[in-house]
């Protein structure tokens, strides 16, 4: 029991069934993912072709496997209390930083640092504080935990490729792309989804 209290101090979950609303922490990462949505457009905007198009929809489906795992994270704990709050304002400072690189993502621009290395990083971070999220609050849960280390190899590849990707031009770029996004979407697929379901939120357990 006191081993959950403390559990409780850091991550408030949401019990299945009761009534929850919008958490504001929720609303500035939406708006932040909204914001990187437009710079999509910004990118294109370079380039009026269809590879310009293709260069868009490759970081589109990048940003929304970023969204997707924080969409779970609300599903399933309070992002506005204890380490949640914190974990989810980092996440939102990473994902602010990945947005702002998004016109860089294939071709540096003049000024600044290096874009397609910063938003590689930048994913790298904005996963990992995912996955921190869940490892802190799978504390007393080690399905949940092994689940984690098995998602991790498919983040660690995808974002070598983003690197590897950084320093080429043209197709063999963009076919980099396509590997990252493999990379990470059958990645997550062959890990499988063991521990990962939530089983007793109202304990803070998670389902093997």
């Amino acid at each position: 029991m006191a081993a959950d209290t403390a559990r409780g101090a850091l991550f408030r979950p949401i019990v299945p069934n009761q009534h929850s609303r919008v958490t504001y922490a929720e609303l500035f990462f939406d708006l932040v993912f909204v914001f990187s949505l437009t710079q999509v457009t910004a990118l294109m905007s370079h380039n009026l072709t269809g590879r310009g198009i293709v260069q868009g929809m490759l970081v589109l489906c990048l940003l929304w496997w970023c969204w997707v795992g924080f969409a779970w994270i609300g599903n399933v704990l309070r992002a506005d209390e204890g380490v949640g709050r914190v974990a989810m304002f980092g996440s939102m400072g990473a994902m602010f930083v990945l947005a702002l690189c998004v016109p860089e993502a294939f071709v540096d621009l003049p000024g600044g640092l290096f874009g397609p290395v910063v938003l590689a990083i930048t994913y790298l971070l904005l996963r990992l504080f995912h996955l921190g999220i869940f490892w802190l609050a799978g504390a007393h849960d080690p399905g949940l935990r092994r689940q984690l280390l098995r998602f991790l190899p498919s983040l660690l590849v995808s974002t070598a490729l983003l690197l590897v990707a950084s320093q080429l031009e043209g197709t063999a770029q963009m076919l980099v792309w396509v590997a990252v996004l493999v990379a990470d979407y059958l990645g997550t697929i062959l890990g499988g989804a063991s521990g990962w379901r939530p089983r007793h939120a109202s304990k803070g357990r998670f389902d093997r």
